[in-house]
C-alpha cells in the first residue's frame, strides 16, 4: 500500500536491492586465488611458459623457451621435438611461442625464428612451413606469434612477417601483404579472434583489421588515433570474443568494440588501479573476463562494467607477467609466466573460509592458533586453544579472551545456558555478570578424584555431567543433588596412561572411548558396565584400542574414531563396517567425526577433512587446495550450528565449511600410462595417442613398469589408482601415494594390465585403461623346442645303450677268455700265497709281542721320567721353603743371643726379656716346622697313629679361640664363634690333631685377613656329622691355584719376598689328618673377598 502512493520509492527499493546483490556478488571468493606452482624444482625444464592447452585425451601442453613443445601428465613432463633431425644439429633447441590444437587433434607450434610445426593426429608425423619464396606453402615469417582456427577450418598463422591461411584442404594464401592491394597496418601480427557474425579479427603491432571472405580486409582501427608515430600505443596484443563484442588487450589497458558498430570503447579502471599491459584474454564459467597482464591476473565483470577484487587484492600474482591462461576441461585455471613457471588453480566459489572472515578488524596473525574445541550458539562462537578460551561475537565482530593455563578439550552448555569449558587443568564455567571463568572443583571434591584433567565432557538434558578423566575414569556428577562418584577408575588405572578421550550418551546408554582398553557401554539406569570391545558377544572388533571419538552414526549406528580406521558400529543388529585407507580414505587415523542431518559423514584427520555422502560409497577429502586453512585437523574439534555452517578446528586457526556451497568434482577422470619401463628403460611415447601396443617382453627382459597418470589436475597428490595384470594378480590393488606397477621375472604368458584412476575426490574413472602384455618364453620354453628335444634325448639314450651293449659283449669275451687263462696261474700262485702266508703271520705275530713289549716300556720310561720330574720340583720347593723357614728363625736366635752374649742389654731388664723371649718363640717355630716334616715323613711312611677318644667339638674349637687371641691381636683381627654351645658336638677323634687342624685353619684365616677383619667360625651338626667352617674376609685365593691348595710346599706366594711365613705343609697335615679320621676338608674362595675352609667329622652316634 505505501508503494502504490509513492512510486518513486519503488524505484528506489529495487536499486536498493540491485545494489545489495552486486556487493554480494563481488565479494564471494573464489577458489583460484590460491594458487600453486610449478616450477624448475618440480621438473619444469624451463621457467617460461608462452602457451598453454589440452589434448581430447587430458594431456596438458605447453610451449617454451629451449625446452620447445612439453606435455604434462600432473607428475612428469615430456618433451617433444619440433624440429627434424637435420635441424635439430644445425639450429639446437628451440623456442616455441604460442601453441593450436585444431579440430582434428593435430598439434600445431608456432616456434621464434623456426617457422611452424605440426605434429599429425593419427600418425604423428611431424611437417615444417617456413618462408619459402619458391614454393607455395611457403609462410610470410619465421617468428610465429598468432595461430587461430576459424568455424570454417582455416588454420590463420600469424608471425612477424606477415600473415598466412591454410585450408583445410592444405592451400597456403597471403593475406594483408605489403604489395598487396589491401595492405595490413603492420605486418607483425599479435593476435587473432572471430566473432558470432563471422568476422575474422586481427590484430597487428598498430591497430586492428577486421576480415570478411567476400570484402578481405578492412581499414585499420585504432584505439588511440593520436598516438605518436613509432608509440605501441596501438599494439594489439590479445583478442576475445563474446558474442558479436570483441574485447581488446593492449599495453595501455583494455577496450572493447561492438563488431556491429565498428565502435572502440576504452574500459576505465579504477583509481586505485595501475593500467596494465595486457598479455591475454580469457572468458571464465562465470562470464567474468580474466586478464593475463605483465601484473599478475585481473578479473572484469562485462555486466558490471567494473573490475572485480580478489579479496582485497586488484589482482593476483601481481610480480607475475602472465602470458597465457586456460581453462581446463575440469575447470583447472592454468597461468603460463615469464620466467616464473606455471600456475594453477581451481576456478570456483569457495565452501571454506577462517576467522578472518568473521573478524576482519582482527590481526590476521592473532586468528592462527591451533583450535581445540568449538562450539556455537546463536551470534556467539566458542573456541578453545592450548592455553585460552575465545569467546566470539560474529554481530558485534569481536573476540575476547580467558586464560584456562591449559588445553580446552571440550565446551559444552547446560540446560541453563551456562556454558562449561573441559580442560586440562579442569573444569571451568563461563559468568557473564563477572565476563570471567569460574572454577568448578566441587565434583572432583565430592568424588575424591586425585586428576582434574578432563578429556571430555557430556551433560544431558536432566542437568547431569559426565566427565572423562585422564588416568581416573569417568566422573559423575549431578550439580543439583551434588552427588559425585567415579566409574571404570580401576580398569583404567591398569594401564599406565590411560584415559577416558571420548563420551558420547544415547538414551540410557553412555559409550565410553579410552585411550588403551578399547570401547565401554555404562547402563545409566543400573550402573552396568560392559567392555565392548572385549566382550565378543557385542559383534564389535576394533582395529585399534585407542579410541579417539565416539559419534552418532547415520542409521542409529554408532561411529568409533580410531587410529587404524573408523568403525561404523550397529548396536541393534551387532554389525560393523570399517573405513580405513583401503575403502577410500587417505589415512587410517580418523581423530574425529560428525554426522549431520542429512546423513552425511564428515571425518577429521591430519590429511585433511573427508566426507561420505548419504547413501555413497565415496570418501571426498578436502584440503588446504580446496580452501581449508589448514589440512592438518584437531582432534574432536568439529560443531555443526544448525544453521549451515560447520566449524572445524586446524592447526592454523578455525575453518568455517559451508556445505552448499561446497565444489565436488564430479567429471570422471581420464586415465593414462604415459609411460612403461622395461629393465627401467623408458619405450617411445607417441605425441598424441593415448593407447600403447601391445608390450612384448623378451626373455632377456626382466622386469617391467608402468606408470600411470589420472588427468585431473585439481591435485593430483589425492588421485588415486586401482590396478590388476589379468593372469597374474587375482584382485584390484588400490595404490594412494604411488602411481605405479612394477612387475619383475613374470612367467611367460599374455596379460592384460587394467587400469583405473579418481580424481582428488575419489570418483574413479568409467572406462579402464587396458594394455596388453605377452611375455615370451625362453627357446627351452617353446613346446616344439621341448619336443625336439625329448626326442633327440630319447634317440641319443637309445644310441648310447646299444654302444653300451656292444662293449659289454665284447669286454665278457675278453674277460672269459682272461679268467680260463688267470684261473690256471691262480692255483700255482695261491699255493705260494699260502706258504708265504703262513711265515708272515708267525713274523707279524713275533713283531706283534715286541712291539707291546717296547710300548709298555716306554710307557713306563715317560711315567718315571714325569715322577722324576715331580720329584725333583718338590725337592727345589722343599728346599726353598725350608730354607727360608729355617733360616728366619735361626737368625732370629743368632741376633738375640749374640746380643746377650755381647752384654748390649743388662740382664733382667725388658729388652733383655725380649730377648730371650723372642729366642725361645723362634725355637718353637722351628721345633713346629721340624714337626710337621715328621708329620709328613710318618703319613707317606704309613707310621702315622691315631688315639682315638669321644671329645666334644665345641669345647675344642673354645680352646683354639682362646689360644688364639693373642695372635689375633697381634694382627688386630676379631674372632667370632657362632655354634649352639648348650648342645654338645661329640665326635670319636684324635683331640690333638683335631686340634692341630682347627689351629692351622684358624691361624690361616687370621695371618691372611685384613687389618681390622672379622674371622668367623661355625659350628653345627645333624645326627650324621659335624661341620666346622672358618671365614675370613682376608687376600683369598687365586682361582688358578685352587687346585693345588692341598700339596706339599705349595704357597699362593712362594716368592722370598712374600709377607706371610710358612712352609706350605699346614693344608697338606690338615688334608691327611681329617682323611685318616674318615671326614672331608674343603674351602671356597674368591680372591680378594675372603675365604671359607670348612671341615666334616662324622658324629659319635653314627659308628656304632
Amino acid at each position: 500500500m505505501l508503494n502504490s502512493h509513492l512510486p518513486g520509492l519503488n524505484w528506489i527499493h529495487k536499486l536498493f536491492c540491485l545494489l545489495i546483490t552486486l556487493t554480494f556478488y563481488s565479494s564471494v571468493t573464489f577458489g583460484y586465488t590460491d594458487f600453486k606452482r610449478i616450477g624448475v624444482d618440480d621438473g619444469l625444464p624451463n621457467a617460461t611458459i608462452y602457451s598453454v592447452a589440452q589434448d581430447q585425451h587430458g594431456y596438458i601442453w605447453l610451449t617454451s623457451t629451449n625446452s620447445g613443445l612439453l606435455r604434462y601428465d600432473g607428475y612428469n613432463f615430456s618433451e617433444f621435438p619440433l624440429l627434424t633431425a637435420s635441424e635439430m644439429q644445425h639450429l639446437g633447441h628451440q623456442d616455441v611461442g604460442v601453441l593450436l590444437i585444431d579440430r582434428e587433434n593435430n598439434i600445431w607450434a608456432g616456434t621464434w625464428g623456426y617457422g611452424l610445426s605440426r605434429i599429425d593426429a593419427l600418425t604423428g608425423q611431424l611437417s615444417r612451413y617456413v618462408v619459402d619464396k619458391n614454393s607455395d606453402q611457403g609462410i610470410a615469417g619465421m617468428q610465429v606469434q598468432a595461430l587461430f582456427q576459424d568455424r570454417a577450418g582455416y588454420l590463420w598463422i600469424g608471425t612477424t612477417g606477415g600473415l598466412n591461411r591454410l585450408s583445410p584442404d592444405g592451400k597456403m594464401s597471403r593475406i594483408g601483404a605489403a604489395n598487396s592491394a589491401q595492405p595490413l597496418k603492420h605486418q607483425r601480427i599479435w593476435s587473432l579472434q572471430q566473432t558470432a557474425d563471422g568476422t575474422v579479427w586481427i590484430g597487428t603491432a598498430e591497430g586492428l583489421h577486421c576480415w570478411h571472405e567476400q570484402t578481405g580486409l578492412c581499414p585499420v582501427a585504432l584505439p588511440y588515433p593520436n598516438a605518436a608515430t613509432g608509440s605501441r600505443d596501438n599494439e594489439i596484443r590479445a583478442l576475445t570474443t563474446s558474442q558479436n563484442t570483441l574485447w581488446i588487450g593492449t599495453r595501455l589497458g583494455l577496450f572493447s568494440l561492438d563488431a556491429t558498430t565498428g565502435n572502440i570503447t576504452p574500459v576505465p579502471v579504477a583509481e586505485s588501479m595501475t593500467t596494465p599491459i595486457i598479455n591475454h584474454l580469457l572468458f571464465d564459467s562465470d562470464g567474468n573476463l580474466l586478464l593475463g597482464t605483465y601484473n599478475g591476473l585481473f578479473r572484469y565483470n562485462p555486466q558490471q562494467r567494473k573490475f572485480l577484487k580478489f579479496r582485497k587484492q586488484d589482482s593476483l600474482l601481481p610480480t607475475v607477467n602472465v602470458r597465457s591462461m586456460f581453462i581446463d576441461r575440469t575447470g583447472v585455471l592454468w597461468l603460463g609466466s615469464r620466467e616464473n613457471g606455471l600456475f594453477y588453480a581451481r576456478h570456483s566459489a569457495s565452501a571454506f573460509s577462517s576467522l578472518t572472515s568473521l573478524l576482519p578488524g582482527e590481526p590476521a596473525g592473532d586468528l592462527g592458533f591451533t583450535v581445540t574445541a568449538v562450539f556455537s550458539e546463536g551470534d556467539v562462537l566458542w573456541l578453545g586453544s592450548a592455553e585460552y578460551l575465545y569467546r566470539i561475537d560474529r554481530k558485534l565482530e569481536t573476540m575476547q579472551r580467558y586464560q584456562t593455563s591449559g588445553r580446552v578439550n571440550t565446551i559444552r552448555r547446560d540446560p541453563q545456558g551456562q556454558v562449561f569449558a573441559a580442560t586440562d587443568v579442569g573444569l571451568f564455567r563461563y559468568d557473564p555478570p563477572s565476563d570471567a571463568l569460574q572454577r568448578i572443583d566441587q565434583p572432583f571434591t565430592l568424588a575424591k578424584a586425585r586428576n582434574d584433567n578432563v578429556r571430555d565432557l557430556v551433560i544431558n538434558e536432566q542437568g547431569q555431567f559426565w566427565l572423562g578423566l585422564w588416568g581416573e575414569g569417568v566422573l559423575y556428577w549431578d550439580p543439583a543433588t551434588q552427588q559425585s562418584q567415579l566409574l571404570l577408575r580401576e580398569m583404567i588405572q591398569q594401564k599406565v596412561g590411560d584415559a577416558v578421550q571420548a563420551l558420547y550418551q544415547q538414551g540410557d546408554f553412555l559409550w565410553v572411548g579410552t585411550r588403551y582398553s578399547g570401547l565401554f557401554q555404562l547402563t545409566i539406569s543400573s550402573g552396568a558396565i560392559r567392555h565392548l570391545s572385549a566382550d565378543q558377544a557385542s559383534g564389535l572388533v576394533l582395529p585399534s584400542q585407542d579410541v579417539q571419538c565416539v559419534e552418532k552414526g547415520p542409521a542409529d549406528s554408532i561411529l568409533i574414531c580410531t587410529e587404524q580406521g573408523l568403525v561404523v558400529y550397529q548396536p541393534q543388529t551387532l554389525t560393523q563396517q570399517l573405513w580405513d585407507g583401503r575403502s577410500g580414505l587417505l589415512t587410517h587415523n580418523i581423530v574425529g567425526a560428525h554426522t549431520d542431518a542429512d546423513s552425511n559423514v564428515w571425518l577429521l584427520s591430519a590429511k585433511g577433512l573427508t566426507l561420505k555422502p548419504a547413501g555413497s560409497s565415496r570418501f571426498i577429502t578436502f584440503t588446504r587446495q580446496d580452501g581449508l586453512v589448514a589440512t592438518e585437523l584437531v582432534f574432536k574439534a568439529i560443531f555443526n550450528d544448525q544453521s549451515g555452517s560447520i566449524y572445524i578446528g586446524t592447526i592454523a586457526g578455525l575453518a568455517i565449511v559451508e556445505p552448499e556451497l561446497l565444489w565436488v568434482n564430479e567429471l570422471p577422470p581420464t586415465v593414462a600410462v604415459p609411460e612403461i619401463l622395461i629393465n627401467h628403460q623408458p619405450l617411445p611415447m607417441l605425441a598424441h595417442s593415448n593407447e600403447w601396443p601391445s608390450i612384448v617382453l623378451k626373455p632377456t627382459d626382466s622386469s617391467v613398469e608402468f606408470k600411470f597418470a589420472s588427468l585431473d589436475y585439481h591435485d593430483v597428490s589425492r588421485n588415486q589408482f586401482l590396478y590388476r595384470l589379468r593372469g597374474f594378480d587375482s584382485d584390484w590393488i588400490l595404490q594412494s601415494d604411488k602411481r605405479a606397477a612394477y612387475y619383475s621375472n613374470l612367467p611367460a604368458g599374455d596379460y592384460v594390465l587394467e587400469v583405473k584412476g579418481s580424481n582428488n575426490h575419489g570418483l574413479f574413472s568409467d572406462k579402464t585403461v587396458e594394455i596388453q602384455l605377452q611375455v615370451l618364453p625362453s627357446w627351452w620354453q617353446y613346446r616344439t623346442v621341448q619336443v625336439l628335444v625329448g626326442i633327440v634325448t630319447l634317440l641319443l639314450i637309445l644310441a648310447g645303450h646299444q654302444y653300451r651293449l656292444r662293449h659289454v659283449r665284447q669286454i665278457n669275451r675278453l674277460l672269459q677268455n682272461s679268467v680260463q687263462e688267470r684261473s690256471k696261474a691262480q692255483l700255482i700262485l695261491e699255493t705260494k700265497v699260502a706258504e708265504r702266508t703262513s711265515a708272515l703271520e708267525e713274523s707279524s705275530l713275533t713283531l706283534s709281542l715286541r712291539s707291546k713289549q717296547l710300548e709298555k716300556s716306554l710307557q713306563e720310561v715317560a711315567k718315571a721320567n714325569r715322577e722324576l720330574k715331580r720329584l725333583d720340583k718338590l725337592k727345589d720347593e722343599f728346599i726353598s721353603v725350608v730354607s727360608h723357614e729355617l733360616r728366619t728363625p735361626l737368625t732370629s736366635i743368632r741376633g738375640a743371643v749374640g746380643l746377650i752374649a755381647q752384654r748390649v742389654v743388662e740382664p733382667g731388664s725388658d729388652p733383655y726379656q725380649l730377648l730371650i723371649q723372642t729366642a725361645v718363640n723362634n725355637c718353637e717355630r722351628l721345633s713346629s716346622i721340624i714337626n710337621d716334616l715328621l708329620d709328613v715323613q710318618k703319613f707317606e711312611a704309613g707310621k702315622f697313629v691315631l688315639q682315638l677318644k669321644p671329645v666334644d667339638l665345641v669345647d675344642l674349637v673354645q680352646q683354639a679361640i682362646s689360644a688364639s687371641n693373642a695372635y689375633a691381636h697381634k694382627y688386630q683381627v676379631s674372632v667370632t664363634l657362632q655354634a649352639d654351645l648348650a648342645t654338645p658336638l661329640t665326635v670319636n677323634v684324635d683331640a690333638l690333631r683335631i686340634r692341630q687342624v682347627v689351629d692351622n685353619l684358624l691361624s690361616n684365616a687370621i695371618k691372611f685377613s685384613h687389618q681390622g677383619g672379622a674371622v668367623l667360625v661355625e659350628l653345627c651338626g645333624d645326627e650324621l656329622q659335624v661341620k666346622v667352617a672358618i671365614t675370613d674376609q682376608g687376600v683369598g685365593i687365586p682361582e688358578s691355584f685352587h687346585t693345588r691348595v692341598f700339596d706339599k710346599f705349595s704357597q699362593a706366594d712362594a716368592s722370598d719376598s712374600r709377607t706371610q711365613e710358612g712352609t706350605g705343609l699346614g693344608l697338606t697335615i690338615c688334608k691327611k689328618i681329617i682323611e685318616s679320621h674318615q671326614g672331608q676338608i674343603g674351602f671356597v674362595s674368591q680372591e680378594q673377598q675372603g675365604s671359607c675352609f670348612w671341615v666334616t667329622l662324622p658324629r659319635l652316634q653314627s659308628l656304632t
